[in-house]
């Protein structure tokens, strides 16, 4: 079984004091600190790491009205955040919550034999759940690594996290406690 690392949506606009619709504010030091982990970890594997970003098209106008216009496509908050690592690495932009809305990830992934996916980012309740059940809907094992993701509030974190677990989703603390392959 062949592994990738997806970090998804960790941008500007969901990160930091200036984010339009951040993350948790007690939940941001330590995720940041435990993605760049995970993409060390990832880095010394030989996993692929894949980030993933939201880029919303400013024609979606309820949806970014709900968003408070975070992450439209073009504009600086779609960036990766300064503080996540950047490592050799495939991008690919999406403007749903699952990740596999762009098709051009699953052709990657099949182009690379991966058939398991390590799943870390913003947010748990959105696009981490969307795009671990799209993956699952496209028969990979999935595992979401609970301390490299964040929500809307600790709450919603850990409900997300609850419901992925039921749904077949192997939930793990860290890489160090999931089986890297």
């Amino acid at each position: 079984m062949r592994s990738a690392l997806l970090v998804l949506d960790v941008q500007k606009d969901f990160l930091g004091e200036h984010a339009l619709l951040p993350v948790a504010a007690n939940q941001q030091e330590p995720l940041i600190a435990n993605i760049n982990q995970c993409i060390e970890k990832a880095t010394q594997e030989n996993l692929p790491v894949v980030y993933i970003g939201n880029e919303f098209e400013k024609t979606q106008f309820l949806s970014n009205w709900f968003r408070n216009h975070a992450a439209l496509k073009g504009s600086p908050g779609t960036e990766l955040d300064d503080r996540i690592y950047r490592v050799e690495g495939d991008y690919f932009p999406k403007n749903r919550g699952d990740a596999f809305t762009n098709p051009e990830l699953l052709s990657f992934l099949k182009s690379k034999q991966i058939s398991h996916l390590f799943i870390i980012g913003v947010f748990a309740e959105g696009c981490v759940t969307d795009t671990a059940k799209g993956a699952l809907r496209r028969s990979f094992k999935v595992t979401v690594l609970s301390d490299a993701v964040a929500g809307a509030n600790d709450s919603k974190r850990d409900k997300a996290l609850q419901k992925l677990f039921a749904c077949g989703v192997s939930v793990r603390k860290s890489m160090a406690e999931a089986q890297v392959k």
